[in-house]
């Protein structure tokens, strides 16, 4: 009769043990703090609530096996993220977002894209610090999704000439477009006349030295690049500034002359 009990109480030691370390590990790993690195799209508060969807992923331990098994979240706005565990009950996530190189104002709303021309970013607003092209094509967009333009040229146009401003790290303002798709940049008090090109590459690889140049010393005017080749002329012109008129004389106005 005590074998009997023995080995019934046996028999429930091996199930009470594996629940007893699992509610230690529930209890003991519990994920108490996320912090977030490196993001701009949403608040700390947020970005903690993404990765925080279901009970594996408010664990240290379950996380970590998602997280080696690349079944963490996978977020539209972000290139990639680095995950490492400063205790054992602290999450921290070093995102590396996708960067907006570019907006596109159109019917009085603000889209903003990556390279490859997937929004990032709406608002009713400009977004200070961004350029922005100014497109005649109906635009349609979705978050997270590739912009869709009614003229499916000007839209490479746009993503094409986007990616070369920011290779060669040419600050400016505006792009619009004329009625034969030639491009028109705006930088400060300097307009860019580009043309219409297949491939804008050379003349904003030179551009970039030339607005650079322009802007320390404070020039205005126009560049005209729109036949430019490789090691071609480049053509400025500048506003003409008014010729001032002459001062009425005094004998000119009437004035009697004085006495010799």
């Amino acid at each position: 009769m005590e074998e009997r009990g023995t080995k019934k109480y046996r028999k429930w030691m091996i199930p009470l043990a594996v629940i007893a370390v699992i509610a230690f590990c529930i209890f003991f790993f519990r994920v108490k703090k996320v912090s977030i690195e490196g993001n701009t799209y949403y608040s700390q508060r947020q970005m903690a609530e993404m990765f925080q969807t279901n009970i594996f992923e408010k664990n240290i331990l379950t996380f970590w096996l998602l997280d080696k098994l690349s079944l963490t979240p996978r977020l539209d706005f972000v290139r990639e993220y680095e995950v490492t565990y400063p205790n054992v009950n602290e999450i921290h996530i070093k995102l590396y977002e996708k960067a907006i190189v570019a907006g596109i104002a159109y019917s009085k709303q603000y889209i903003y894209f990556d390279k490859d021309g997937m929004v990032l970013q709406s608002a009713d607003q400009a977004v200070e610090g961004i350029p922005l092209f100014e497109p005649d094509s109906m635009t349609t967009f979705t978050l997270y999704k590739k912009i869709q333009m009614e003229d499916g040229d000007r839209l490479g146009q746009i993503i094409n000439l986007a990616n070369l401003f920011q290779h060669y790290r040419i600050q400016w303002d505006k792009v619009k477009f004329g009625e034969n798709s030639e491009v028109y940049l705006y930088c400060g008090d300097i307009r860019v006349d580009l043309g219409k090109k297949d491939n804008y590459d050379e003349q904003i690889s030179a551009l970039a030295s030339i607005l650079e140049q322009m802007q320390k010393e404070k020039k205005k005017g126009t560049i005209d690049m729109s036949s430019y080749e490789v090691k071609g002329t480049v053509i400025l012109r500048q506003p003409s500034t008014p010729t001032p008129k002459p001062s009425p004389s005094p004998t000119a106005s009437g004035t009697p002359a004085p006495a010799q």
